[in-house]
């Protein structure tokens, strides 16, 4: 309708076609303005974003402890404080086996190069004279390991233990949470009839909170989808014997939230785990074989049949919205890109005017002959 309204506004004088396009220009410009502000206030938006899709994911246990006449700031405090305490239990499981192999990534580096030096036969020679130039030099493998442990362990530290970037994320995140659980559906409601209001539509509460049940549904699948995930490739990992099947099996978990290019990441990396510690070329490839199987079950089948046509999306639209959050907020955007398209694509599913934008979102099925 407005754009209707724009067109007709637009064959009237060539007064209001230079009207017409400045108009469009600011838009542009806003857009690339945004596109910016989301990347350099990443410190700021990652963790608001963070919290609140988990206060829609958590929103409904809220609501359940308050249907226990349990009062709404105790109830938000609970969940928080379970959330919590299975992120410290989490941390303390997995910080123990990440720092094994981390300390153990010279010895694995050079497992590898032997490894490869057994497959390319060729480059023997070479290496040869590469190690008796070594060796008139009077150089030695142990400086280097003592170069590479030590970035290993702080990349560890990074990831795992309390910088201060991690400490004001977590910090911020969950103070938020708590907030959001508490007091942020009413919030959430007023923004979705302001996104209304700038489209002129009516609505009301009712359709803000359809809205969101929508949003919290699609997140507690997807979240549950991956829970389970995970547990078969742990459960699977550990029958074969991999080392550490839990920490594969969270790590799976985590990156299937990012399709496609996840499941990739987990599979390179369960096969060269595999690969270092079995000495059998069936039997390291069984492992990376059996993760291929499950994800391929997952992705193709399980999750489409649960998932439903609603929440299907474009897998274009995808790897570009994937690319585009990983270059904004690095590895977080990554695993966040999906649950804010989605997010989207809902929002624009109610909306008269947005209705075409969720079209070209949704996924297209190929003509058959």
């Amino acid at each position: 309708m407005v754009v209707a309204l724009m067109d007709q506004t637009h064959d009237k004088s060539p007064h209001t076609d230079r009207l017409y396009a400045g108009e469009k220009a600011l838009i542009g410009i806003f857009i690339l303005l945004l596109l910016f502000a989301l990347h350099y206030a990443a410190a700021i938006l990652i963790p608001i974003t963070f919290a609140f899709l988990l206060s829609l994911l958590f929103a409904p246990l809220v609501h359940l402890l308050s249907w226990l006449h349990i009062p709404k700031r105790i109830g938000a405090a609970i969940v928080v404080a379970g959330i919590v305490a299975t992120l410290l239990g989490g941390i303390a499981m997995l910080s123990g086996p990440v720092e094994e192999w981390i300390d153990k990534s010279p010895e694995i580096l050079q497992n590898i190069e032997e490894k490869l030096q057994k497959i390319k036969m060729p480059l023997k020679q070479v290496q040869k004279a590469v190690e008796k130039v070594d060796d008139l030099a009077g150089m030695d493998e142990t400086p280097g390991q003592r170069v590479v442990e030590p970035r290993a362990k702080q990349l560890v530290e990074t990831l795992f233990f309390a910088t201060p970037e991690v400490l004001a994320f977590l910090v911020l995140s969950i103070v938020l949470l708590y907030f959001l659980l508490f007091n942020g559906e009413t919030m959430v409601k007023y923004f979705i009839r302001a996104i209304f209001w700038l489209a002129h539509q009516r609505t009301s509460f009712d359709v803000g909170r359809f809205i969101q049940k929508e949003i919290s549904r699609y997140l507690l699948i997807i979240t549950t989808i991956n829970a389970c995930l995970g547990v078969t490739v742990t459960i699977a990992l550990a029958l074969i014997g991999l080392p550490n099947p839990i920490l594969w099996g969270t790590m799976a978990a985590l990156l299937n939230f990012a399709p496609y290019i996840g499941a990739v990441c987990s599979a390179v990396i369960i096969t060269i785990v595999s690969f270092l510690t079995f000495e059998s070329l069936l039997h390291a490839l069984l492992a990376p074989a059996v993760f291929l199987i499950i994800t391929s079950l997952e992705g193709q089948f399980i999750t489409p049949q649960i998932v439903g046509n609603r929440f299907s999306m474009n897998p274009l639209v995808v790897f570009l919205a994937i690319i585009f959050w990983t270059w904004s907020w690095s590895y977080i955007g990554a695993l966040l890109a999906v649950p804010l398209l989605v997010i989207t694509k809902i929002i624009c599913q109610s909306v008269d005017a947005l209705r075409p934008f969720a079209e070209f979102l949704e996924e297209t099925e190929a003509e058959t002959s």
